[in-house]
């Protein structure tokens, strides 16, 4: 019976996590109502305070699922057996298929930015430092070394630099349709934006 209840409150949790997440991502922090958190996970709401005590850390519990959830997919990555330009070219494809799933990681994320991260400053740097970025800059440094890649990149930029432009192409999405006519809430086009994207960094990090 002990299990069952247990069981049964972590499911509780995720509901209100992805309900949160989706209000979140809809409203922003200071858009987003309790209430509606509460009916959407089909919770009461004082069960939103037992579990998480306050909006606050309803929203920052949001922001660590999020990035547990990327750092998931690429910790999947780093843990297989690819190396050097087929692993550069499976992550950059991974974070778009991510970013196109998840709308509201975008959505928060952007919204985070303006509020100068100051949620995110809130949390422990251990949680929300993912190792994974500093594994797959030194993967990069491998390639690096064993003359599959250039020797004098900067494997820290490098992974900055990828993330950057595969964000962008979500989080711009919006505006960069209307100025170019390119429909980039079209899976089709995102798909040739991730190709170009693959293209452009490998065609930086070989060796010329």
């Amino acid at each position: 019976m002990q299990e069952k209840r247990g069981r049964n409150a972590e499911r509780s949790r995720q509901e209100i996590l992805a309900a949160a997440e989706q209000q979140f991502g809809e409203k922003g922090f200071y858009g987003a109502r309790i209430d509606a958190i509460a009916q959407q996970s089909g919770l009461n709401k004082n069960m939103l305070y037992i579990y998480y005590g306050s909006k606050e850390e309803l929203y920052r519990q949001v922001l660590l699922n999020m990035y547990s959830r990327m750092e998931e997919v690429e910790r999947r990555l780093l843990e297989s057996s690819l190396e050097g330009a087929e692993l550069i070219a499976e992550l950059i494809g991974a974070y778009y298929d991510f970013l196109e799933q998840n709308p509201s990681f975008v959505n928060i994320l952007m919204s985070e930015n303006l509020m100068q991260g100051q949620f995110l400053k809130q949390l422990p740097h251990e949680c929300i430092a993912r190792k994974t970025l500093s594994d797959l800059a030194a993967r990069i440094r491998k390639g690096c070394d064993e003359g599959v890649f250039r020797a004098d990149i900067d494997e820290k930029q490098t992974v900055l630099t990828m993330i950057t432009i595969c964000f962008c192409n979500f989080s711009n999405r919006f505006t960069l349709s209307q100025l170019t006519g390119c429909d980039l809430n079209d899976p089709a086009v995102q798909e040739t934006r991730k190709k170009q994207t693959i293209d452009i960094m490998l065609s930086y990090l070989r060796v010329r």
